[in-house]
């Protein structure tokens, strides 16, 4: 082979590889941020499912217009399994008027998901990567 035809096979296989790295670091990429929709998706049922229980009154076993009654045990309270096959789950802060449920993945520790509720709807959400959400 001449130095040409070396040189274009050896720039191939650095593209190729350049190419192949690329597409991995999409796959993870991809990766997370259906793991991150996954866990957000239950936060906002838990979510949705601690407004109506507030909105209901006491003789119907509900909260009396506060989250204060899912401050302990509160998904037990709602009816909601606090682990599946993707993560944790659980009530982190209840008040009279605001309520956090965070999620924190089980196949990376490091993924967690913070939802605020504000009254009768979701205030805000965070989804952090660095391992800084958690249960605790």
């Amino acid at each position: 082979m001449g130095q040409q035809q070396l040189l274009l096979l050896v720039l191939g296989l650095i593209i190729v590889a350049i190419a192949v790295i690329a597409g991995i670091q999409a796959a993870i990429d991809a990766y997370g941020k259906s793991e991150s929709d996954g866990i957000l998706a239950r936060n906002l049922a838990i979510a949705s499912n601690a407004v109506f229980w507030k909105t209901k009154m006491d003789p119907f076993d509900g909260g009396n217009a506060e989250y204060t009654g899912l401050s302990t045990n509160g998904l037990a309270t709602l009816s909601m399994d606090t682990e599946t096959e993707l993560g944790t789950w659980g009530i982190t802060a209840a008040t009279s008027s605001t309520l956090q449920v965070t999620g924190v993945s089980k196949r990376d520790p490091n993924l967690g998901v913070r939802t605020f509720i504000s009254g009768y709807g979701i205030d805000s959400t965070i989804v952090r990567f660095d391992g800084s959400v958690t249960l605790d």
